[in-house]
């Protein structure tokens, strides 16, 4: 009873000294932000959509709006307009229809809907849904300035629907009384809906049998009656509305006259003719060849203004070649051209100059949409080439392994990537504009550039302006073209130069990537060609020693003398060479002349432990002011020195504890030191192996799910695209959230622990074995450790080596993996690591050469411009450190995001003075600044995303946001001042933010995709056009569906109003009543106008007829007083 109440009072002193501890209550004060200032905004979504449908376009507005299977929808203007709509109930999109210049989007859903989009506003809302009970819509069809729109269903009916009130009318075209009445069978399903382009009293329905039907609307009744040997797929009608020509199943074409209803006036199989390696020929098979030919999906008939007749398809093709690509088919007038795509058609539009479909017109481009693409055809330029798609339509060109993204990136850097990467554009585009040219730019209310940093599975690296809306592509680094193609029995399922991670420091312009056969690449930015040797470093296999070449390069005294690290000598230990190390990867030997960009400078090969077993980089990270490169596997560590091209530290993660639990852990083996007090190398030869029990949390995105090697890094976006390996691993698994103990006692020594988490960091503390340059590391079994790093005198630098030690200092330990760390300083600001920056490398001389730039951050680019100046003006642009190593003022904390828990511990005294924990796992985590303050940000394994004050660790945000989807939660990634993006689709970037004051300020950044504009003038028409065509202009549709027409049974659909309320509510019909205002003024001016030239020539006319008056009457008196003989 004592024992336990002597606990019990303890625990109550420990609490009383916790809230009494003044070090705490200081921060608590030094802690600003509330949640007011958070709130989640999307801002754009960039890429190709994911699983497209559907294509509409508005010829008068030259907006493109294009719908997909997960119910998304794209409305793409001119360059810079991209706005991404998303139905809630996540419906597929069966077909999408616009309202030609009426700022509304009509989609037709695979769950019965029928949603009408405003999209006169900045962020387009819903505003009419109806949902039918008894039929599935199929196919619509809305006549150019009609307010009432045509459905077909599955069952072979039409109904009408109002746009203007959303309901649906009585008015209802039965399929049995549509057919003929010899016809037995279901005609099937409505596939086509249009009306006569001359009368609009003839409704024309295509069955999905072969069954045309010319529907009379004013009589209700058939007119006429068409009958296809083949089933139907698409319609186009001639703009006189006497033909009308539809695509068949079978490959053919076929023409009809509306007054000859018992036979075609044309069959024609359009590639009959054509061979099948050709891309152009003459004219078309006229008579059904013996072939077989491939469905004609989608077609478009125009005449032109000159005359001239065009004919776009898709499909046609004969079945002599599997294989053969998928083509759309111009065919102008005896011309013939077959243009091969890519990927499967999806859909296609022609791009006409105007609405009206009752005259000629001219198509000067096509839309296609591919499965996996947008194209744009110029059909006026000779061999029709496409337009350069100015939209980042070609992320997914190779699938997306891994991102990096800066939010503060020097607009320099962006500046020299463009100025590199314009040289590697692409030739054999039109030198046309591209044809959408509808809506307006934004805005952008950041004034910080940004930067996005894509990895390829084809070892490809895009470097992507994200600054504004649009995202665009820099420049374009290929890193396989570095090695030779390796061996396809080494592993023919495994994709060797896939991109892992990217580590790129903004100011150096330093770029270090990872691969997946376990090679490190560092590069450095040249503006001028390069023919450089590269440097190739062969890094030994964790446990063996260092070979003979290798431990002599750590005591070389110039740079030159490791140009051939990856040489094995002949006088090499025979343990060494019967050491089972494996690297599947050939560096191509000699210079290479390489263009201005990214030049490779070091390659670091990892051994691998067998042929199928690679050894995988689980994190990397560079520093340029202290010349290195640390990565990290799931074994130990690695550290380059990037300057002398040699390596520093190779060291089983086990040995990275040094001395700090001496009495905890005891060393595998004996440890021989490769220099005196600098490193240590683990020489066992025995790895203890495990299974990992984590599945599926790293593969690449619409991929099969298979076990992954290794643990993300949590600054990177990462997709791991790997088959599964037998390969040591940990026993800890995120998916279990399994609690790990807070103390090292109960540590499974059987079990490898691997690197999570590097930073590299200045720090200065109360503690000797924390203070100067060091590299701290997070394990996966949650530990914290911090190795020093002895630099030599900036005169040695090149001359001497740089050592890498264990400190002995290990942070109390946390729960799971070690996602990101975070220093602050004593006014709680967020530390950054000392950079050096790339004017400086390219002006360096003598003492020069290895400044230190030391950032302690607030605000990075007024420290970059201030330290800009002073290298610009020779003067020093050393940061020294504060003096007095005792003071207050040199505390230092760090801030631990773990999968399960968070804290802030003071580096002083070693306490923990804030934690909170987790119900669900972190996925991703990391410190950014927001508003100058720091600021913990992730995203959990439910989905939700959550932020935390820094260092009181209060909650700021926490709301349901991400899909409940691994893959794509593992590749989020946050910026600093709230903006951060994710991979939303394999195909898709979502960018959002958090900050409130950015949802205010994003209206501007959105800008208009609607702009009121005049409608063309309808076509002048003769005088006995129109007299033949009274009949077209006699048809009261407001009558015939609404007033004479039954009421239609209230329980078939049910219609769901969208409408606001309040000020949202008044804007919104404010501005849809915008274009009727402005129509009303235009005519309003024209009738004055007009009354005022009435005016004038009534006031003309008047005065003429009075001076007319006037002069009868002069000469009727002048004749009055003559005689008869005077005349």
């Amino acid at each position: 009873m004592d024992k336990a109440g002597r606990r019990i009072r303890a625990a109550f002193e420990g609490l009383h000294s916790l809230l009494n501890n003044p070090q705490r209550i200081d921060l608590q004060a030094l802690d600003t932000l509330s949640p007011d200032d958070f709130a989640v905004t999307e801002v754009a979504c960039h890429g190709f959509p994911h699983q497209p449908t559907c294509l509409a376009y508005d010829p008068v507005q030259k907006l493109m709006a294009i719908g997909t299977q997960s119910g998304a929808i794209r409305i793409l203007g001119q360059p810079g307009v991209n706005v991404n709509l998303k139905h809630n109930n996540g419906a597929s999109v069966l077909q999408l229809q616009f309202l030609v210049n009426g700022g509304a989007v009509i989609s037709l859903c695979s769950d019965c809907c029928v949603h009408m989009w405003n999209i006169r506003l900045k962020r387009p809302e819903i505003v009419h849904s109806l949902k039918y009970n008894r039929e599935r819509f199929i196919t619509m069809h809305l006549p150019f300035q009609s307010k009432w729109l045509y459905l077909g269903t599955d069952k072979g009916n039409v109904h009408v629907l109002s746009i203007e009130t959303f309901t649906l009318s009585g008015y209802v075209v039965n399929w049995n009384k549509a057919i003929d009445l010899s016809q037995k069978v279901h005609p099937g399903i409505v596939v086509h809906l249009s009306e006569c382009p001359t009368d609009d009293t003839k409704l024309l329905i295509g069955y999905e049998c072969g069954t045309l039907v010319l529907w009379d609307l004013k009589e209700r009744l058939t007119d006429s009656r068409y009958q296809c040997m083949n089933k139907l797929r698409s319609v186009s009608w001639h703009y006189d509305g006497r033909q009308f020509m539809c695509s068949l199943a079978n490959g053919s074409l076929m023409t009809w006259t509306i007054r000859k209803t018992q036979e075609p006036a044309e069959i024609v199989f359009p590639l009959a003719n054509v061979e099948c390696d050709s891309l152009s020929g003459q004219g078309g098979g006229r008579a059904a060849s013996k072939q077989f030919y491939r469905p004609i999906d989608r077609l478009d008939w125009f005449c032109q203004r000159n005359g001239e007749q065009l004919i776009i398809f898709s499909g046609g093709t004969p079945f002599v070649d599997i294989e053969r690509p998928p083509c759309i088919t111009v065919l102008h007038g005896k011309s013939l051209s077959v243009l091969e795509m890519e990927h499967p058609i999806v859909d296609f539009v022609s791009l006409v100059d105007t609405p009206y479909v009752n005259e000629e017109q001219d198509c000067s481009a096509i839309a296609v949409l591919l499965q996996n693409d947008l194209v744009a055809i110029d059909l006026k330029a000779e061999g029709c080439p496409c337009f350069e798609n100015p939209y980042s339509m070609d992320i997914h060109d190779s699938p997306v392994t891994c991102c990096a993204y800066l939010s503060d990136c020097p607009i320099d850097l962006i500046r020299a990537l463009y100025a590199v990467g314009s040289k590697q554009k692409r030739r054999g585009y039109t030198a046309k504009k591209w044809p959408l040219t509808g809506g307006v730019w934004g805005s952008s209310p950041s004034s910080d550039p940004e930067l996005m940093v894509t990895g390829h599975s084809d070892g490809s690296v895009k470097f992507w302006d994200f600054s504004s809306v649009n995202l665009q592509i820099l420049y374009r680094l290929r890193t396989a073209k570095l090695f030779e193609i390796p061996d396809c029995h080494v592993r023919s399922d495994f994709n060797f130069f896939s991109i892992t991670h990217i580590a790129l420091c903004p100011a150096s312009r330093y770029l270090a990537i990872s691969g997946m056969a376990g090679h490190v690449i560092f590069f450095k930015f040249s503006r001028q060609e390069d023919c450089e040797d590269v440097t190739v470093i062969d890094v030994p296999l964790f446990g063996n020693p260092l070979s003979t070449s290798q431990t002599d390069l750590l005591h070389c005294d110039s740079p030159g003398c490791s140009q051939n690290v990856g040489t094995t000598s002949e006088g090499e230990s025979s343990a060494e060479s019967k050491s089972p190390s494996y690297r599947p990867l050939k560096v191509k030997e000699g210079p290479v002349k390489r263009s201005g960009g990214y030049v490779p400078g070091i390659i670091c090969l990892n051994s691998w432990p067998s042929v199928s077993l690679p050894e995988v980089v689980t994190v990397i990270v560079l520093n340029s002011a202290y010349g290195l490169l640390a990565y990290g596997t799931d074994q130990g560590l690695v550290v380059i020195d990037i300057l002398r091209k040699c390596i520093v530290l190779v060291m089983e993660t086990s040995s990275l504890y040094g001395s700090s639990d001496l009495l905890i852990r005891s060393p595998k083996t004996n440890v021989t030191s490769c220099e005196k007090n600098s490193m240590s190398f683990d020489l066992s030869e025995n790895r203890q192996s495990s299974e990992k029990s984590e599945t599926g949390s790293n593969r690449p995105i619409g991929t099969p799910e298979v076990p992954p090697t290794t643990k993300s890094h949590p600054r990177m976006m990462s997709i791991k695209n790997q088959p599964t390996l037998n390969k040591s691993k940990l026993a800890y698994t995120r998916d279990r959230g399994t609690k790990e103990p807070d103390s090292v006692e109960n540590l499974d020594l059987g079990i490898d622990e691997g690197v999570c988490s590097l930073e590299f960091i200045e720090n200065i503390s109360k503690l000797d074995l924390v203070n100067g340059p060091m590299l701290w590391v997070g394990t996966t079994h949650g530990s914290i450790l911090a190795l020093s790093i002895d630099l030599p005198e900036p005169d040695h630098r090149l001359g001497s080596p740089v050592t890498v030690h264990t400190s002995g200092f290990c942070l109390p330990k946390n729960s799971g993996f070690i996602l990101g760390l975070g220093f602050l300083d004593s006014q709680c600001n967020l530390l950054l690591p000392p950079v050096k920056f790339f004017k400086e490398l390219g002006h360096e001389s003598g003492a020069a050469k290895n400044r230190v730039l030391r950032r302690a951050n607030t605000l990075i680019g007024s420290v970059e411009e201030e330290l800009s100046r002073k290298i610009d003006t020779g003067e020093s642009a050393i940061i020294a450190p504060p003096a007095g190593r005792d003071s207050a003022a040199n505390e230092q904390y760090v801030v631990v995001c773990s999968e399960r828990a968070t804290r802030v511990i003071s580096l002083s005294t070693m306490a923990t003075l804030f934690s909170v924990k987790y119900d669900f796992p972190f996925v991703q985590a990391c410190v950014v600044t927001f508003n100058a303050k720091p600021l913990v940000v992730g995203c959990f394994s439910s989905g939700r995303l959550a932020a935390y004050s820094v260092p009181s660790l209060r909650v700021l945000l926490d709301i349901a946001y991400f899909p409940q989807n691994l893959h794509c939660l593992e590749t989020v990634q946050f910026g600093h001042q709230g903006a951060a993006v994710y991979m939303c689709s394999p195909t898709e970037l979502l960018k959002f933010a958090i900050s409130s004051s950015f949802a205010v300020e994003s209206k501007d950044i959105l800008g208009s995709i609607y702009l009121p504009c005049v409608t063309p003038q309808p076509p002048k028409q003769s005088f006995f056009k129109e007299l033949f065509s009274i009949s077209s202009r006699t048809l009261d549709r407001e009558e015939l569906f609404g007033g004479l027409s039954r009421k239609p049974v209230k329980t078939i659909s049910q219609r769901n109003p969208q409408s606001g309320h309040g000020l949202d509510a008044a804007t919104r019909k404010s501005v849809a009543g915008a274009s009727e205002i402005q129509r009303a003024k235009m005519a309003l001016s024209e009738r004055g106008e007009k009354l005022s030239d009435l005016e004038d020539r009534t006031t003309f006319l008047t005065e003429s007829a009075k001076a007319y008056a006037d002069h009868v009457q002069e000469l009727m008196l002048k004749q009055k007083n003559k005689k008869w003989y005077q005349l």
